[in-house]
């Protein structure tokens, strides 16, 4: 606890509180991403570079606390400042780093990654033709963790075993890899929906638990414009606003912090098709090694 107490009167000091840094300022940044850490039990090393991880300024955050790495090996121990010091060079180069990195998107709640031209035409055809025609559709007539008036069309995957479905499982590991995190979480379900035009979508976050899933989510119609709407809505519940609206263009994935409050928005009108997606959702599970 004395190293903490340490560690926040040296930031205090620094005048971190007074630097801004999103909708707040640097301190509680470097305090709530070393609250994360913690929460995912990581050990001392990573959680103290967590928070000291942008002390030493970046690329994207040009504002340099200090240069004094010595100083800093003495308040949070030679291994944690290595982190800190790496992670301003490179934030994926290896493992730690990375946990630090996802820690710190996740604490600006932007977490968004969207993924484009995934798989050619022809994959695109074949892949909307199985979920569209193939598939065993249920009707979900109410349901949801916050109304009973959710409506859609839903299909549980219990086996990868399907050509189409272990295609987008695989792209799916590819994606979690590009990003640097596939190592830290554990797939815990995936599931198609559809949307015709009339359905409802309320707003609604995916885990009941802040910052430990994520949410993997393919667009699967072969054809789809910006008239015919249907975009996927992020929203802002402290400052009432969008935060992102993403079109479901076809081969095109997204990856979220599903915690963000999110909807899919209906479909246009004139809109014959049924707007489907597949989810793949995942729970953090950090390795003892990390611990």
């Amino acid at each position: 606890m004395n190293k903490y107490i340490n560690c926040l009167n040296y930031l205090i000091n620094k005048k971190t509180n007074l630097i801004q840094h999103g909708e707040s300022n640097f301190l509680n940044h470097l305090i709530n991403t070393y609250d994360i850490l913690r929460s995912w039990k990581c050990n001392e090393d990573i959680c103290f570079a967590g928070l000291f991880h942008s002390i030493y300024g970046n690329n994207s955050f040009l504002h340099r606390t200090t240069e004094n790495r010595e100083e800093i090996k003495n308040l949070i121990g030679e291994k944690s400042e290595k982190f800190v010091y790496d992670f301003n060079n490179n934030r994926l180069a290896y493992d730690e780093l990375k946990l630090i990195s996802f820690a710190n998107e996740l604490e600006q709640q932007n977490y968004i990654h969207i993924f484009d031209n995934l798989y050619d035409l022809q994959t695109q055809k074949d892949i909307a033709s199985y979920f569209r025609n193939n598939v065993g559709w249920k009707y979900v007539g109410t349901g949801g963790k916050t109304s009973d008036n959710w409506r859609k069309f839903n299909y549980e995957i219990k086996s990868k075993k399907n050509k189409y479905i272990n295609t987008l499982n695989v792209c799916a590991k590819d994606i979690l890899k590009k990003l640097g995190i596939y190592s830290f979480f554990k797939q815990v379900r995936i599931y198609a929906s559809a949307y015709p035009y009339g359905t409802v979508h309320e707003i609604h976050s995916d885990y009941q638990y802040k910052n430990k899933g994520i949410t993997l989510m393919f667009y699967l119609n072969d054809e789809w414009s910006i008239e015919h709407a249907g975009e996927t809505v992020f929203y802002d519940d402290l400052r009432y606003d969008i935060i992102k609206s993403i079109i479901p263009k076809p081969a095109r994935a997204i990856v979220f912090d599903g915690n963000i409050l999110h909807d899919a928005r209906n479909s246009a009108r004139n809109v014959a098709d049924i707007r489907m997606v597949i989810t793949f959702k995942y729970y953090i599970n950090i390795e003892d090694k990390y611990k």
